[in-house]
């Protein structure tokens, strides 16, 4: 039992690694990359919820949904050392690996030395207020008038954290980035908030620069869980691509 159920797992990582290579070859061809990450985010959540579809009985029904953060994480941390291995960069990716009490989600380090710190979040629900100056103002709103959330407190938390890797590995502002895929949690759909308001926002509340922000999507309202998604509706950035360039001068 336990030994079918390691090779069905290690078949599923070698099949995103292969994903993964795929993308580090194209990225070091110069071609934009972010199309394609964005297609297979969409198949994680797809294969998260595919239990939904292999087991319908009329007894059984089920709403959890899986999350895809850990898998996520793990093909951008193969993204990297693939793209290391094809252009010698001799670059050495730590996935969520503690070191002295720091567990970043993503950890660069070059001739022993850390380069660059990568945050990942696969959705930004619980952190729409470090993105979104109308939902900070909502929720200060709320929290003054009696509800538990402190929205500066979640604000100050997350801050820390960014400047906690900062201040251990010894890096730059420039070094340390926050990867969301979309914002389609933090944007309010009624908002008149753009893209850059996000980024200003963010680079107010996390002390980095608003590049730091490496956003795949400039769709704010695009929702990668859905079971049919548009490549229109994608309007993806360059962020991902500039990133790694930017990594790669280090």
């Amino acid at each position: 039992m336990v030994e079918k159920l390691i090779k069905l797992k290690s078949k599923y990582y070698h099949y995103l690694d292969r994903k993964s290579r795929h993308i580090a070859y194209k990225l070091a061809e110069n071609k934009n990359v972010t199309n394609l990450i964005l297609d297979y985010a969409n198949e994680l959540y797809k294969s998260a919820d595919s239990y939904k579809s292999t087991f319908r009985e009329k007894n059984f029904d089920a709403g959890y949904h899986e999350p895809i953060s850990s898998d996520f994480e793990f093909l951008i941390a193969r993204i990297l050392i693939n793209y290391s291995n094809i252009n010698d960069l001799n670059w050495k990716i730590y996935l969520r690996k503690q070191t002295n009490k720091c567990t970043p989600d993503i950890r660069i380090e070059k001739k022993d030395k850390t380069i660059a710190i990568i945050e990942i979040k696969a959705k930004a629900g619980w952190m729409r207020p470090f993105f979104s100056k109308q939902v900070y103002d909502e929720d200060k709103t709320k929290h003054n008038n009696g509800t538990e959330f402190n929205p500066k407190k979640l604000v100050k938390d997350v801050q820390k954290q960014l400047m906690k890797y900062k201040t251990h590995f010894r890096l730059s502002s420039q070094q340390v980035y926050l990867l969301l895929p979309t914002m389609v949690l933090a944007h309010k759909k009624s908002s008149n908030e753009s893209i850059e308001d996000h980024r200003v926002f963010f680079a107010k509340n996390s002390k980095l620069p608003k590049e730091n922000l490496i956003l795949l999507s400039s769709n704010p309202m695009l929702s990668l869980n859905k079971t049919k998604l548009i490549r229109k509706d994608y309007l993806p950035t360059k962020d991902f691509e500039k990133m790694v360039r930017s990594i790669e001068k280090l």
